[in-house]
């Protein structure tokens, strides 16, 4: 697969975090909005993706960041590298379908769990945050979120912590789950 060249633009950061119920002002009104942690998608394709998986190599990018995107696909996943202009790996996104879920609603499920733990522990602060659908979230369905923080250490310099996440529809059956690590100091 080839290169793609992208600038990350303000306003599509902006609406995808208005899409994801977000007010967070680090996507909506900041000058440089961060981009939210299922942003950049490992192929471009939102509504098939029951798991995903996705990585920063220190704080996520930055609207007006221009990033060479490398996307390794096959049948059933798929996985998208993004450079910095100097060629650092900056961020990666893996996914993984399966015929059993097919709505844009997992998507959005995943989006608004990652919307919780931001607001909660900072958007600047992700480094990894991993979905697990269990089934799609109906249009105009309201998806509880809970989260707590499972342990605290030390890697690469950088205290951190990490998180398990959960969203549950209206009759509290859990539709997706997250397991999340945030650069951040001890609570």
């Amino acid at each position: 697969m080839g290169d793609v060249a992208m600038v990350l633009e303000t306003e599509a950061i902006r609406v995808f975090a208005a899409a994801a119920r977000s007010d967070n002002p680090a996507y909506r009104l900041a000058d440089r909005p961060v981009v939210p942690p299922t942003f950049l998608p490992a192929d471009g394709a939102a509504g098939d993706r029951t798991e995903t998986d996705h990585r920063f190599f220190g704080p996520p990018p930055r609207a007006g960041d221009r990033l060479t995107a490398i996307l390794a696909a096959a049948p059933t996943e798929s996985l998208t590298r993004y450079f910095d202009r100097t060629g650092g790996l900056v961020a990666e996104s893996w996914a993984a379908a399966e015929a059993l879920v097919g709505d844009p609603a997992t998507a959005r499920a995943g989006a608004q769990l990652a919307t919780y733990a931001t607001d909660w522990l900072g958007a600047e602060n992700i480094r990894r945050f991993r979905t697990r659908a269990t089934r799609a979230l109906s249009s105009g369905e309201v998806l509880t979120c809970a989260g707590h923080i499972t342990q605290s250490y030390l890697q690469d310099g950088e205290p951190r912590v990490d998180v398990t996440l959960s969203g549950a529809d209206a009759a509290g059956t859990v539709v997706v789950r997250a397991w999340a690590s945030f650069a951040h100091a001890r609570p």
